[in-house]
């Protein structure tokens, strides 16, 4: 519906060319929505699929569930969310994920009503009490408070000033106090077209020095339309005033909802919603390079699909948010809800862009259903190293689905969804520090024991706890900026790869050195000067591990401060490949997933399960032609009594492939291999070195083209023959269930590694 702005609901539109917001029915044509793979979650594993590029990002969709379904026709849509850090009930760290949504109409005379939940999980489960909240943005400050802001101003007090809604907690988001803050503009708000000065919208970040960059949108004395601007406080939220403008109008093209983040290179990037006239045009993106001072001209966001369709271009509520891992999300919507990334962190452009929610009626009648059911408004809180948390809403409040719409994609009634979003950087074998850390199979040796009774991240376990917000930290107060931070692991490694992530923002530098023994160090890495904004990797020569130590050089105001560190080795521990999909690397994979489940205390690990009598579970990882080859992994049987084989591949010297190898694990836990020219197989374990169920044991076997030991928690238990003759190399492995009439095998596998 068009309506003027003389008032405005909590995350409603403004269909004038000054300025537009969230909610109201869209006008003009919507773009072509592409192939919705992923909506769904992972895909059924019923179908040979590859995990793909073990050295290229990947999105991994999970599963949407329901956050919020009230009684029928109680409103609940645009939801907002934002994650800060924290410690679960038993003291490990968390992300504290703060949702709220909108409750009143939208429409112009309405007053802002938002619900407000909180999860202490990494936003896995909500508690079912539910207070008042705002309509706006949340962000955890230095002191511990986490301060909130709220979407429309609380009153106007001149042509230059405004007060601002907002909400305060000093207990993690339990319990929260209203105040107001003083907004200042050098400008002067145009109060004709613009109700109660701007809109806060959506995003404060904090710079190297502590000040908050917030934006908004407005509508200005003198401008042809609405422009979106950020302002900065320097007293934790306190006051602000206009800092700069981002997105100024562009004859009667008008900017408004804006997402802001750091990337990489440490300059800010920005992305904005924009309209000309009244018309939904394209998002459009600008940079500054001095913190936000100044910004470059705005140009359309640049944007490719996974599917390789044309990309949406237009969108309401741009949101940008900079992993862990380095890679930057951009999340939007209408049609639809989306999300793309950028590989590299800085944010020039996005890919992989796939749709993550539909809900829409299947008829049409010319007006505009395509953009009915679902509002596209949502929102993205970074709850992992490479994970995300989107929310959404299943229809828009008042227009979103009416009483004459049909046939929509999920239904009609309003409920706010949430989806976690796997993106999964580059590499495989990132080492599952933090699981083993609480398991006590890994320990810390650190004279960076800071802590702070109001940020409880901020203690040793805050380097490896995946989070790179800036009290998630190993922390030293020290006069000359030094700190050690050793970290002992459970075994030897043979590392590949290291990420570090230092004092956010501020230049520092570190060394990384390994040993075997505590006594000979090597340095693997010296990164020189560094200024973090996520983690940055450095490469390692397959060096071999047992103990890790960080040498930290912050000259920044007398504190050594180490923000995160990963660890990657030539093991395969699938900690950094999507739950739900086949891992990277792996080929011809059936009933092959990642998994969270029955995992052995570490995080993730590859779940073998056969629900068919008509075809085996399997994953193969191909390799390059050896002669011999090392094949190691840890697993247990966790369903019924079943077979797992684990074969060595090899080909022949026309090329054909075969197995050089096979061996399995037998109902009876005994170890048997399998000749091809008998085809029969022969136990070589005793009844005493059978391996239970549901206890996680660990195999090796080491191959020749003549022969392969085989050894059980390091204790040669065998020597076989090749399972066929004539193998003139060895070309990787397959792990697979025991045959296709048997069904119910479920095996966990982990930490696969292999080597020639």
């Amino acid at each position: 519906m068009k309506r003027t702005v003389a008032a405005l609901s909590a995350v409603c539109a403004l269909t004038l060319a000054m300025a537009t917001g969230s909610g109201a029915e869209p006008v003009g044509t919507p773009a072509a929505a592409a192939v919705p793979a992923g909506v769904t979650g992972p895909p059924v594993p019923d179908t040979a699929r590859s995990g793909g590029d073990p050295n290229a990002p990947f999105i991994g969709q999970q599963k949407y569930s329901t956050v919020y379904e009230g009684v029928p026709g109680e409103i609940a849509g645009n939801p907002f969310a934002d994650a800060v850090d924290g410690v679960d009930e038993d003291g490990r760290p968390s992300r504290t994920v703060l949702v709220s949504w909108q409750a009143n109409e939208d429409v112009a005379a309405a007053a802002s009503e938002r619900t407000l939940i909180r999860s202490t999980d990494n936003g896995h489960s909500f508690p079912s009490g539910y207070a008042d909240g705002i309509s706006g943005v949340y962000r955890k400050l230095r002191d511990g408070g986490i301060l909130g802001v709220e979407f429309i101003p609380a009153t106007v007090l001149d042509a230059h000033r405004l007060l601002l809604l907002q909400k305060r907690s000093g207990d993690g988001g339990r319990t929260w106090k209203t105040e107001r803050s003083l907004f200042t503009t050098d400008r002067t708000f145009d109060s004709a077209a613009f109700d109660r000065g701007i809109r806060v919208h959506r995003d404060i970040v904090e710079d190297p020095q502590g000040n908050l960059l917030m934006t908004y949108y407005t509508a200005s004395q003198g401008d042809s339309a609405g422009s979106s601007e950020v302002a900065i406080s320097r007293d934790k939220g306190r006051t602000w005033r206009r800092y700069a403008t981002v997105f100024p109008a562009q004859g009667n093209r008008s900017f408004n909802e804006t997402g802001i983040s750091w990337a990489v290179n440490g300059e800010l990037v920005a992305v904005a919603r924009s309209h000309v006239g009244s018309t939904l045009s394209q998002m459009h993106t600008a940079r500054s390079a001095d913190g936000g001072k100044t910004w470059s001209a705005a140009v359309p966001v640049t944007i490719s699909t996974a599917s390789g369709e044309p990309a949406p271009q237009t969108g309401v509520m741009p949101m940008l948010r900079l992993l862990p891992n380095g890679i930057m999300s951009l999340t939007f919507g209408r049609p639809d809800n989306w999300v793309a990334i950028s590989p590299d962190g800085l944010g020039n452009s996005f890919e992989q862009a796939q749709v993550t929610y539909q809900n829409f009626p299947e008829q049409d009648t010319g007006a505009f259903q395509r953009s009915h059911g679902s509002s596209g408004n949502g929102a993205s809180a970074v709850v992992g190293s490479n994970r995300i948390l989107q929310v959404g809403d299943n229809c828009a409040p008042s227009w979103g689905c009416p009483a004459t719409d049909s046939g929509f994609q999920v239904d009609g009634e309003y409920r706010v969804w949430k989806k976690f979003i796997d993106i999964a950087a580059p590499g495989v074998g990132r080492i599952d520090l933090l699981s083993k850390f609480h398991s006590g199979q890994i320990t810390v040796d650190t004279d960076m024991k800071g802590t702070n009774r109001n940020l409880p991240e901020m203690r040793p376990v805050g380097a490896i706890d995946g989070s790179t917000d800036w009290a998630a930290s190993a922390v030293r107060a020290t006069r000359d900026g030094t700190g050690t931070y050793t970290l002992n692991l459970d075994r030897v490694y043979t590392l590949t790869k290291a990420g570090l992530s230092l004092h956010p923002g501020l230049p520092s530098t570190a060394v990384v050195e390994v040993s075997t023994d505590r006594t000979q160090w090597t340095k693997v890495v010296d990164i020189g000067s560094l200024r973090s904004y996520a983690l940055t990797y450095y490469p390692i020569d397959r060096v071999a591990a047992r103990y890790v130590r960080v040498t930290v050089a912050d000259p920044n105001r007398g504190l050594a401060l180490l923000n995160e560190i990963e660890l990657y080795s030539t093991a395969d521990s699938f900690e950094n490949d999507a739950v739900g999909y086949v891992p990277r690397g792996y080929t011809n994979a059936i009933g092959a997933t990642v998994t969270t489940k029955d995992t052995g205390g570490d995080g993730h690990a590859l779940r073998l399960a056969d629900a068919w009598n008509d075809k085996i579970a399997q994953a193969t990882w191909v390799s390059a032609l050896a002669p011999a080859q090392n094949l190691g992994f840890r697993f247990q049987s966790v369903g019924y009594a079943r077979s797992l084989s684990f074969v060595t591949n090899g080909v022949t010297a026309s090329g054909a492939p075969v197995p050089a190898f096979q061996i399995a694990v037998q109902s009876d836990g005994r170890l048997a291999w399998y000749s091809a020219a008998t085809r029969a197989w022969t136990k070589f374990t005793t009844v005493e070195q059978a391996i239970p169920q549901k206890q996680w044991r660990g195999i090796e076997v080491r191959a020749t083209l003549t022969a392969a030991e085989v050894f059980i928690d390091g204790t040669l238990v065998g020597t076989v023959p090749p399972t066929n003759t004539g193998v003139t190399a060895l070309t990787g492995h397959t792990f697979s269930t025991s045959g296709t009439t048997p069904t119910y095998d479920n095996f966990v596998i982990d930490d696969v590694e292999q080597t020639s």
